[in-house]
């Protein structure tokens, strides 16, 4: 027979406690967006408000990008022909730009709702 004091107790019903109040992580948004010929396909994206969001990024050119974006708050580059993962927190409803800094006029545009 296993004997358990109260400290035991308590602090494994806090635990089972906050596992029901607070699940393990929030569901995840992937967005798929790919560039080619210098452009982002499809330019305009959109995501629900506060969930966190993951881009998938394909680069289909043969130079490589910089995505980026200042309000959300991120920065990579993606090589020829290779695909990139960008995570991002969940976001308040807006309207969110990112781009190529490699490329300036290549733009695009995350919609929150």
């Amino acid at each position: 027979m296993m004997r358990f004091g109260k400290a035991g107790l308590l602090g494994g019903a806090a635990l089972l406690i906050a596992a029901i109040a607070s699940p393990a992580s929030a569901a995840e948004t992937t967005i798929e967006i790919s560039v080619k010929d210098n452009k982002f396909q499809p330019a305009e994206l959109k995501a629900p408000a506060d969930t966190p969001i993951v881009f998938k990024v394909k680069n289909l050119d043969g130079a490589p990008v910089e995505f980026e974006s200042e309000p959300l708050q991120f920065e990579t580059v993606i090589k020829p022909n290779m695909e990139g993962v960008v995570k991002v927190k969940a976001q308040k409803p807006g309207r969110y730009e990112f781009f190529d800094d490699f490329h300036q006029g290549n733009k695009g545009t995350l919609v929150v709702e």
